[in-house]
């Protein structure tokens, strides 16, 4: 495992070119729920559009054969955005619980290794919206096509740059607390080959027999303050009348240190209680949480309540889930977190107070004013900043403003 600081970064990405020369690649899908030779005219006939450079027919575009031909043409004709019309419905580095193997199979093959940016591709999942009415009702199927890759098209030469994830990390965890649950969680940790800062709540010395080399026990300290997020904790500990800030890259609470230590997601901003919510039925604005989670990531609960297990499990369940947030390899963007337009927020903080997930901050910009940045490891792309933005700086990169509003103008009016 890795040990000490390091940073996770975005795959180099070959960027979006603004000059556009789109490719349309639609896939037969082996002519498993049936084709239209209209299908085939109507792509063909794409070519005399202005600034389309290759169409094309593909039999299966998820298979090896199909993958390469597409990867080739991207590369010797210059093609700088790509419209997908396949059974894939995003190009995003996530999997959904509509993703099939073969969706999967294909996004791998484009996106993995490949220099293809994620950026440049505009897919429509004309399987599942056009294929399956060729045999019941061809016309209807021909409609769904064409729609659903006109607009592609049109929404292919609109494509921004997704944004690119750098952060740092400190792989070290700190635990606090002195309860079974907490100590059974360093000793995981130990021996999964972590290093552990072990606090107690009080000051007092908690290694309780723990004797592992990688367990640095803090006799004396008290741990006053958490403030920072995954990968880049910072601990305000107090040993007598000398306080120091040390880093860490998770925090596991026991359930003392849970009401005793404050945490303080930015500097100048009022400090909280860390909460473990479960959502429940008929309430909403509660984001889901598994037990021992907080909203804060890579923050967790040794002693989670409410879970009828012993305390030595949910210590051990708090260690691996600590142990898995940290990165193996590169993060990837995910593509569907809110990035802010510094030149159009406001300061205003409305973000911050509706983000679920602490993943807003505040910055101040050169004229001496605030601007809100998202930290892009911890969004969920929940949405909630966007609903609250009075200036709409908030938006999605993927599907944002300008989509939703193309998307009621084709629904309301045409």
């Amino acid at each position: 495992r890795p040990r000490g600081h390091g940073i996770s970064f975005h795959t180099p990405d070959p960027g979006l070119s603004p000059i556009i020369r789109i490719g349309v690649f639609a896939c037969r899908c082996n002519d498993a729920l049936g084709w239209l030779d209209s299908m085939t005219e109507y792509v063909d006939a794409l070519a005399n559009q202005e600034d389309i450079v290759h169409v094309e027919s593909l039999n299966s575009a998820c298979v090896p054969e199909g993958s390469s031909s597409i990867l080739r043409t991207i590369r010797e004709k210059g093609i700088t955005r790509i419209v997908l019309a396949s059974c894939v419905c995003c190009p995003l580095n996530f999997v959904c619980s509509a993703c099939s193997d073969q969706r999967s199979r294909l996004k791998h093959a484009i996106f993995t290794g490949t220099g293809i940016s994620r950026s440049m591709v505009e897919t429509c999942n004309i399987r599942g919206e056009a294929l399956r009415h060729v045999k019941k009702d061809p016309l209807k199927a021909k409609s769904s096509f064409i729609g659903l890759i006109d607009r592609s098209i049109t929404r292919s030469k609109k494509l921004k740059m997704l944004p690119a994830l750098a952060r740092n990390y400190n792989f070290a965890t700190a635990v606090i607390g002195e309860s079974e649950a907490a100590l059974n969680s360093a000793k995981t940790l130990a021996e999964a080959g972590l290093e552990v800062f072990l606090f107690g709540t009080s000051g007092n010395f908690v290694n309780n027999g723990l004797l592992y080399p990688n367990i640095h026990s803090f006799e004396g300290a008290v741990v006053k303050a958490i403030s920072g997020t995954l990968g880049e904790f910072q601990l305000s500990v107090q040993t007598d009348d000398f306080e120091q800030i040390l880093q860490v890259g998770s925090v596991i609470l026991g359930e003392k240190s849970r009401s005793k230590v404050q945490y303080i997601h930015q500097q100048d901003l009022p400090s909280k209680t860390v909460a473990s919510s479960m959502q429940k039925a008929g309430i909403s604005g509660v984001p889901f949480f598994a037990p021992g989670f907080t909203s804060i990531k890579g923050l967790y609960l040794a002693d989670p309540p409410g879970i009828s297990v012993s305390k030595r499990k949910k210590g051990a369940a708090a260690a691996a889930i600590a142990a898995a947030i940290m990165p193996r390899g590169p993060r990837q963007s995910k593509g569907f977190t809110v990035v802010v337009n510094e030149e159009l927020c406001r300061g205003c903080g409305r973000c911050i107070n509706v983000c679920p997930y602490q993943a807003v901050s505040l910055y101040q910009n050169e004229i001496g004013g605030w601007h809100a940045i998202v930290d892009e490891a911890l969004c969920n792309g929940c949405g909630n900043c966007i609903s609250v933005c009075p200036s709409n700086a908030a938006d999605s990169p993927y599907r944002d403003h300008a989509f939703l509003e193309q998307t009621l103008e084709e629904i309301l009016i045409h």
